[in-house]
């Protein structure tokens, strides 16, 4: 045994056993281990000290032929007072001339601070995932790439989908294709800078329906500031993003409402105000001069006074309209109605201002033509238009109403040969905060509120309205309304 002096300061735990396991000989830190004599030692079988799997090392001790040494084995150990170690055993065989008869060298490397050092680790990880299973969150970790590495049991609940299949960057491939781009920018960008971000973003549930998610992720680091990846959660915030929604909703009707109201106050202040002060005015002067008036003086003033007395009617007529538009109280009553018969009406009813500026109002249609809409609506949106054909056109001109179909609808036509308007007044003509009163050519007044109430009644109908007009080269309205059935 002089050779084997040299395992005396060896650095590790070795026993020389034979093939029956019996120690031969141990350096001093197997001593140490099993805390024995050397007279003790040799005493011992090798196996006795193998806590579960000694059949192995009996194997292994008496098969060489069949063994491939070194042989390497992790075993439960047996040390001073019976206890046990984790450890990894390195055997390998020679021959001892000394003895004439084949030993093995069995090297003991202590595993155990490795072995609870991991199970501590699998124990924490099994504690986080009990807890993280159990949060009413979707919670995912990353390594230092920003790939997941885990997502928690609420995160699979939503997406259907097994934990390997949301691992890496597999789950972008659920992310609304509008959000996606955006998503990864911000992702990268946190994961670069190691910085913790929130962000919102639609992700696909397992129902094929997007839900909106906010994205909240934390940067992880050791106790050696190494950046270990991020943690972070989901929370469905679906429900809060429609509430924003219908709050926005609310606000923009409050404050179409307050426009509205602004406006209606506006009409009553004003527009209406002016055209009744000047029928109050002109009926003053009949009362207190009327001996001394002639009787072509007093048709005069009546026809004025009547000439106004009809806008004024108009415009409350459209005010009260608008009105109840705005309120929801109009009635859409949609049936087959004649255009025709509607159009024959308001040109009796505008006979005389036709014949005053000897305007011509011609058709180009067949005799029945057939809408499916609501009467009153189609009589109030003709009447507004041709009565603003009139108003703009100058005296001998000409306004043309014609129709064709366009696909389900029939598409409605109002020409004149008026003034005309340049890009602004367009652009203007269907704002609420825009309407003003303008000037006809015969010094006609009015709101715009006409218009405005056209483009409404068309949209109730499902149509719609638009215009073509330059600068004295006239002005074409268009609208659409559904075919008769």
């Amino acid at each position: 045994m002089k050779n084997l002096i040299i395992y005396e300061k060896a650095p590790v735990i070795i026993f020389i056993v034979d093939n029956t396991g019996r120690i031969v000989s141990a350096n001093q830190l197997a001593k140490d281990f099993l805390d024995e004599k050397i007279d003790k030692i040799k005493s011992i079988n090798f196996c006795d000290l193998i806590d579960v799997e000694s059949n192995k090392i009996k194997s292994i001790l008496t098969n060489t032929a069949q063994n491939i040494y070194p042989k390497t084995i992790e075993v439960k150990l047996k040390g001073s007072n019976n206890k046990s170690y984790y450890t990894s055993l390195s055997i390998n065989n020679y021959f001892d001339d000394e003895s004439n008869r084949e030993l093995f060298i069995i090297s003991v490397f202590d595993l155990t601070h490795q072995k609870m050092q991991a199970e501590l680790i699998k124990e924490s990880q099994l504690r986080f995932e009990n807890i993280a299973n159990s949060a009413p969150v979707m919670i995912w970790i990353t390594d230092v790439s920003g790939l997941f590495t885990f997502v928690n049991n609420i995160w699979g609940d939503f997406t259907s989908r097994t934990t390997g299949e949301e691992l890496g960057l597999n789950w972008i491939q659920d992310v609304h294709p509008d959000d996606t781009n955006y998503l990864i920018s911000v992702y990268q960008k946190a994961i670069e800078e190691r910085v913790s971000f929130i962000h919102q973003f639609r992700l696909k549930r397992k129902d094929n329906v997007y839900r909106w998610l906010m994205m909240n992720g934390i940067p992880r680091f050791n106790n050696a500031n190494i950046f270990l990846g991020f943690i972070g959660t989901c929370i469905d915030i679906t429900q809060q993003k429609e509430d924003e929604d219908y709050i926005k909703k609310i606000n923009d009707e409050l404050e179409n409402a307050n426009q509205n109201k602004d406006k209606f106050f506006s009409i009553i202040s004003h527009d209406l105000r002016s055209p009744l002060s000047g029928i109050m005015s002109l009926l003053d002067i009949i009362v207190s001069d009327y001996d001394s008036l002639g009787e072509e003086e007093i048709k005069e003033i009546l026809f004025e006074a009547a000439k106004t007395s009809k806008s004024t009617y108009t415009l409350m007529e459209n005010l009260l309209d608008w009105s109840r538009v705005q309120t929801g109280k109009i009635v859409y009553d949609p049936q087959d109605i004649s255009l025709t018969h509607i159009l024959n009406a308001i040109k009796n009813l505008y006979y005389q201002k036709l014949k005053e500026k000897g305007i011509s109002l011609n058709y180009d249609f067949d005799p029945e033509f057939f809408a499916f809409a609501d009467l009153n609506m189609t009589e109030t949106i003709l009447r507004n238009l041709i009565s603003n054909a009139i108003k703009f056109s100058k005296e001998f001109g000409i306004i043309l109403v014609a129709f064709d179909f366009i696909d389900n609808f029939i598409r409605i036509k109002v020409k004149d040969t008026g003034v005309g308007m340049n890009e602004k007044q367009i652009s203007n003509l269907f704002k609420l905060d825009q309407t003003h009163s303008t000037v006809g050519t015969s010094g006609e007044r009015g709101t715009g509120l006409g218009l405005l109430l056209c483009k409404e009644l068309v949209e109730k109908q499902g149509g719609k309205i638009w215009i073509e007009s330059a600068i004295n080269s006239g002005t074409t309205f268009y609208f659409t309304l559904p075919k008769a059935k």
